[in-house]
């Protein structure tokens, strides 16, 4: 399926998860045998909400058949008081005025170095934020300045103070950070990676400009010195256009297919070439979009038609663009 560069979202270097009250932690990184047990105080369990797509209070019998549906997925936002959560469109078809669309073409057109004409359809991949090399480290728990004994001791005091793991020796803490600088502090790999990424998402470019006739665009929302330009195309800023027209109700969508007519798709999750194959091919979306309103309204957890096939897990290798 797609294959994605791991720096388009923002992560800390180092993952820790609280999960139960008593729990057991192995070192994976250093394959040990050591545990670390300890006791966490179980907070107070907040009030929940449920929330369908339309953001409206449902039950929450209704909210995990929404959950279990395929046209559907689920997200939970804890706050101060209350516990949030909410059903999602897994995949979306709406509809722009056409001069709406127009005005989106003549944006793209003015922020990019391609060209849309008039009457033709626009593909977007968007990605909320992208990071530089040194922006996707600034709050690494890896103190660089400090020793490896200093970094272990501001470690485990931090666990403590979270209530989380401690390494149990400064042994494993140091296959830790080994494997840690490898894999997240290698500059050259990061840069060679950002390339190599982009020589792979250029051979799409070109297979559907060519194939399709349909000018694809990589657009970004939020960018920290993650380099836009390259070899093969560069990178759209959104200033919230795209954003306020598109992704305000699907905040996880990184894929817009728009038509001269202002009918769009947008999608979270993987999907298949031959189905970006169809819907690039066919005038016609009305079959597609029956599929789609068939799979919300019984909450099938397969789906229907196109939704089915973007959601099904395949028995050999799907080739995926986007």
């Amino acid at each position: 399926m797609k294959q994605t560069i791991p720096y388009f979202l923002f992560f800390f270097c180092m993952n820790s998860v609280i999960l139960a009250q008593v729990q057991v932690k192995i070192d994976s990184v250093a394959n040990d045998s050591t545990k670390v047990v300890k006791e966490i105080k179980k907070k107070p369990a907040l009030p929940k909400v449920f929330l369908n797509e339309k953001s409206e209070v449902i039950s929450e019998i209704e909210f995990n058949v929404k959950c279990g549906s395929a046209a559907f997925y689920c997200k939970q936002f804890d706050k101060p008081d209350i516990s949030v959560l909410k059903v999602y469109h897994k995949m979306f078809f709406g509809k722009l005025k056409p001069k709406e669309y127009n005005q989106v073409r003549i944006y793209l057109n003015s922020r990019s170095n391609k060209k849309v004409p008039k009457k033709h359809k626009i593909l977007m991949h968007y990605e909320e934020s992208l990071f530089g090399f040194d922006e996707r480290n600034e709050n690494c728990n890896l103190v660089n300045s400090y020793t490896l004994e200093e970094n272990y001791e501001a470690y485990n005091i931090e666990a403590e103070r979270l209530g989380e793991y401690a390494f149990a020796t400064i042994q494993n803490f140091q296959k830790y950070v080994r494997n840690h600088e490898r894999e997240f502090h290698d500059e050259e790999k990061f840069n060679r990676e950002i390339e190599d990424y982009a020589d792979q998402q250029n051979d799409c470019v070109k297979k559907i400009e060519r194939k399709h006739n349909t000018p694809v665009f990589y657009v970004v929302s939020q960018n920290f010195n993650y380099p836009i330009k390259n070899n093969y195309f560069n990178w759209v800023i959104d200033t919230g256009v795209i954003r306020s027209g598109f992704l305000k109700n699907q905040p996880d969508a990184d894929f817009i297919l728009l038509k001269p007519n202002g009918e769009y798709f947008i999608k979270t999750g993987a999907l298949p070439d031959f189905v970006l194959n169809k819907l690039l091919k066919k005038e016609d979306w009305l079959p597609f979009q029956k599929e789609w309103f068939s799979s919300m309204n019984t909450n099938d957890p397969v789906g229907y038609g196109i939704v089915r096939d973007m959601t099904q897990e395949y028995e050999f290798f799907t080739p995926s663009c986007y």
